[in-house]
C-alpha cells in the first residue's frame, strides 16, 4: 500500500456508467493563483491492464519539484476471446479517446488546478507511452460531445519503451475484420485493418510542429524492441521537431516502474533523466544545489 503524501482524487468523466479518475498531487504551498507546469502520467499494461495508482510515487516526487501532476485512469480493452464489457474500451482507440479527454479536462480546469494550460507535459510508460506519443501527433478520436476547441494535445512528451507502430507486430492489438461484413473479401478486410493500424500508429502521423520529446528505451527490451524507439526518433527528427533519443544497454521493459523488474537505484537515474529534460523545457525549477 502506498502510503506517501495524501492525494485528491477527481473524476474528470463518466463513460458507460463508469467514472474515470484524474489521481492529482500538488506542491507544498500549492496555491490556485500559481499557474504552474503540469505532469500528466499515463500507465501501461498493454491497454487491457493496469492502474493510476501505478504511478503515485512518479506523481509524488515531480509535484515535490514544483508541479501539479496527474495520474489518468483510462478505460481498458477486454481480455482476447472476450466479449466487451459495460464500461470497457472498444478498441485502443477508446484508451486514445480518455486520454484525451483527460487533457481537455486539465485545461479547462486549469485555473482552479493552479496550472498553466499552456504547459502540460505527459510521460508514458509501454501502452502508456503510446498514448503519450498519440498525445504528439494523433489530433482525433474525440468523445461525442467533447469541445474540440480545447486542444487535448501535449506541450511536451516524454515517452518511455512506447509502441509506435501497430502495422507488424503489435497489429494484434487492432481487432480482425469479419470477412462476412465486407461482402465476403478477405482482402478488403485485411486492408481495413490494416489501415486502421495506421490511423492508430503514431508514426503514421508524425509531422513538423510538435512538441518536444525525450524517447527513452532499453534494449534489452523484448516487448517493444529498440528499433521502434529509434524509427520514430529519426522520422520526429527529420520532420523538424525536437526530441532527444536515450538508449539503456542494460536495461529491458517497463524500466520506469518502481517495484517491477529494474532495481530501484536504476529506476531514479531514469526519474533524473526525465528531470533533467523537464528542467531544461522550464517545466520545472532549475534544482536547489
Amino acid at each position: 500500500m502506498d502510503m506517501g503524501s495524501p492525494y485528491e482524487t477527481i473524476v474528470y468523466k463518466e463513460a458507460a456508467g463508469y467514472q474515470l479518475r484524474l489521481l492529482v498531487c500538488r506542491p507544498d504551498e500549492w496555491s490556485a493563483a500559481d499557474a504552474r507546469s503540469a505532469v500528466v502520467w499515463i500507465h501501461g499494461g498493454g491497454w487491457r491492464g493496469g492502474r493510476p495508482e501505478m504511478l503515485l510515487r512518479h506523481c509524488r516526487l515531480f509535484a515535490a519539484r514544483g508541479a501539479v501532476t496527474f495520474s489518468v485512469e483510462y478505460r481498458l480493452m477486454t481480455n482476447e476471446g472476450h466479449d466487451v464489457e459495460s464500461g470497457k474500451a472498444h478498441g485502443v482507440e477508446t484508451c486514445i479517446e480518455d486520454c484525451r479527454s483527460a487533457m481537455r479536462f486539465i485545461r479547462l480546469h486549469a485555473a482552479e488546478l493552479g496550472i498553466n494550460p499552456n504547459r502540460i507535459a505527459v510521460v508514458g510508460d509501454s501502452a502508456g507511452g503510446h498514448l503519450a506519443l498519440s498525445l504528439a501527433t494523433i489530433d482525433c478520436y474525440d468523445a461525442p460531445g467533447e469541445d474540440t476547441s480545447v486542444t487535448a494535445m501535449a506541450n511536451a512528451v516524454v515517452n518511455c519503451n512506447g509502441i509506435v507502430d501497430f502495422t507488424g507486430r503489435w497489429k494484434a492489438a487492432v481487432p480482425v475484420v469479419d470477412v462476412e461484413k465486407v461482402g465476403g473479401d478477405p482482402v478488403r478486410a485485411w486492408m481495413i485493418r490494416h489501415e486502421q493500424a495506421k490511423a492508430l500508429s503514431p508514426l503514421n502521423h508524425v509531422s513538423a510542429g510538435q512538441p518536444p520529446m525525450l524517447i527513452m528505451q532499453g534494449l534489452l527490451d523484448v516487448t517493444v524492441v529498440p528499433e521502434e524507439a529509434v524509427r520514430f526518433y529519426e522520422a520526429y527528427t527529420e520532420a523538424g521537431n525536437e526530441a532527444e533519443l536515450v538508449l539503456y544497454p542494460h536495461l529491458a521493459h517497463a524500466f520506469v516502474l518502481f517495484d517491477y523488474k529494474t532495481e530501484e537505484k536504476e529506476v531514479l537515474k531514469v526519474i533524473a533523466r526525465i528531470d533533467q529534460f523537464l528542467t531544461r523545457y522550464d517545466y520545472l525549477p532549475a534544482p536547489v544545489l
